[in-house]
């Protein structure tokens, strides 16, 4: 039997390796196939649609007026009319030319700030 010279020797202990590695690795990505997690979307729990104010006691009641405030709110940009909203901060109008006049949606409109002031509403301070 022919002896391996010392290269021989450590080319073919590199190769088993390279082979055996390759092998385990292989074998290990074909066991060991994860399955993607379910999503599921559920419906909510209640009717969201149903909801009413009824959460926010600063929220005016249905039905009830608010002394020198128009209550059309059919129209949200209140073209050249003070806006007034209600909120958990409470009641803040914004005059036209404000910082948020143009993407605040209005629960009330008032034509001066008198009938703003009066209603219970503060100015925004933007």
């Amino acid at each position: 039997m022919k002896k391996l010279n010392l290269d021989q020797h450590k080319l073919a202990l590199i190769a088993g390796y390279v082979l055996t590695a390759g092998l385990f690795f292989g074998l290990g990505q074909f066991l060991h196939r994860p399955n993607p997690p379910k999503i599921t979307i559920e419906e909510p729990a209640i009717d969201l649609s149903k909801l009413n104010n009824t959460t926010n006691p600063l929220a005016p009641q249905p039905g009830a007026q608010i002394a020198g405030a128009s209550t059309d709110i059919t129209d949200p940009n209140c073209t050249g009319k003070i806006k007034g909203n209600i909120s958990s901060s409470g009641k803040i109008y914004h005059m036209p030319g404000g910082a948020f006049y143009n993407r605040t949606v209005p629960e009330l409109c008032f034509d001066t700030e008198t009938e703003a002031k009066s209603a219970g509403f503060r100015k925004s301070s933007r």
